[in-house]
């Protein structure tokens, strides 16, 4: 019997003394039926509540009371956590059942997210007008005590939503052809437009989206719907053909700017930094071709006239350049690819629930061979990286 106690006591201390966070959701109920949702992982562990429904995830550390147990709002969700991070999503309640499936549902019903803390008000977002039946609202980052309020419309759930774009110039591409391919080999094809998006159902299980364009090198990203059924993103940035080194970042909308550097050899001698503030003509280019402040990338550096010696490429978190202890570059979903001979040479998925605001990636060596770094640490200021 004392070896349930202990752990129980340990359990009930953590929750009594963490953090406390509240997150309400109320609406016109004449207008619509919402149905909030709420997406949580704490290190390696993930869970997932409705509103609708009482429950518990994340060994009790995320609650939901259930639809109409308080009086302060519809729908409570109830957070007992100092570190992990917490997505809430608005969902129409019967859009999945297709019984109503109406786009302006949500927004007609003028949903408000008020969010606690140990009590007290943090912030009250009410929902702007948009077309869709899922709508992000927020992430908590209960590591920072912090709220960012991301409110974004998608036309539905179980969805993956992608773009095709040059990695160049970051402009959409019309006319790259993009394959589906999920965990039973079922295939699906999609030809961009103007706009360069491309929309895909997306069942539970890992999918392989395969993306190319004449005058480009293909690449193939993959992603997962999990059981939350949340949308997932997916950016494809094509590079032209190219016969020298080419680095192309891309990641999710959050961290919004993240800057990629590589060091290395001048051709007449001595060493270059290159980054957004420190750019540099290398026989007459500049080998940063694009620099992104909006999330997603791409940030691309192109080594127009490769020399002897080793190059080393690295992607800082400028948006959290301060932040010793922060997770958020490490969210990032940053992927980075390197292409050559008309060909991708390599590619780099970032560390997964690492402190730090910089990745070291890989580096070149003398004789042009990629040698894998991929960790992430602190740098207290950007132009000490190496």
């Amino acid at each position: 019997m004392k070896r349930f106690i202990i752990p129980l006591i340990m359990l009930w201390a953590t929750l009594l003394f963490a953090a406390h966070y509240e997150i309400h959701l109320s609406w016109d109920e004449f207008e619509g039926e919402c149905n909030g949702f709420v997406s949580g992982s704490i290190g390696k562990d993930f869970g997932f509540l409705n509103g609708v429904s009482s429950g518990t995830a994340l060994d009790g550390k995320l609650v939901s009371l259930g639809e109409g147990m308080s009086s302060q709002a519809m729908q409570v969700f109830q957070i007992s956590a100092d570190e992990g991070y917490f997505t809430l999503w608005i969902k129409d309640k019967f859009a999945d059942q297709d019984m109503n499936a109406d786009p302006g549902l949500i927004a007609r019903s003028k949903p408000v997210v008020t969010v606690f803390k140990n009590g007290h008000i943090m912030q009250t977002i009410p929902i702007p007008a948009g077309q869709g039946l899922a709508c992000k609202v927020l992430t908590l980052d209960a590591d920072e005590g912090e709220i960012d309020t991301e409110i974004k419309y998608y036309p539905k759930s179980r969805l993956i939503v992608g773009r095709v774009v040059s990695a160049l110039t970051g402009e959409p591409l019309d006319g790259a052809q993009v394959v589906k391919i999920d965990n039973i080999q079922s295939q699906k094809t999609f030809v961009t437009d103007e706009t360069g998006i491309f929309l895909f159902d997306a069942d539970l299980g890992e999918h392989t989206i395969s993306c190319g364009k004449e005058g480009f090198i293909g690449m193939t990203v993959k992603t997962r719907m999990g059981l939350d059924e949340t949308p997932r993103e997916v950016i494809c940035a094509l590079s032209p053909e190219i016969k020298e080194f080419r680095i192309v970042v891309t990641w999710g909308s959050r961290p919004a700017d993240l800057d990629a550097h590589l060091t290395g050899p001048f051709p007449e001698g001595g060493q270059f930094h290159i980054w957004y503030r420190h750019k540099v003509l290398i026989g007459g280019r500049d080998f940063l071709d694009r620099d992104d402040t909006s999330g997603y990338g791409p940030e691309t550096i192109t080594i127009y006239k490769p020399a002897v010696g080793n190059y080393s490429y690295s992607v800082f978190d400028y948006s959290n350049r301060s932040k010793k202890r922060s997770k958020k570059l490490s969210r990032s979903g940053a992927t980075v690819y390197v292409y050559g001979k008309n060909k991708l040479l390599a590619s780099f998925e970032i560390p997964t629930n690492q402190k730090g605001n910089c990745w070291h990636v890989f580096h070149i060596d003398e004789n042009h061979e990629i040698i894998p770094e991929n960790r992430v640490d602190f740098i207290s200021n950007e132009q000490s990286i190496q």
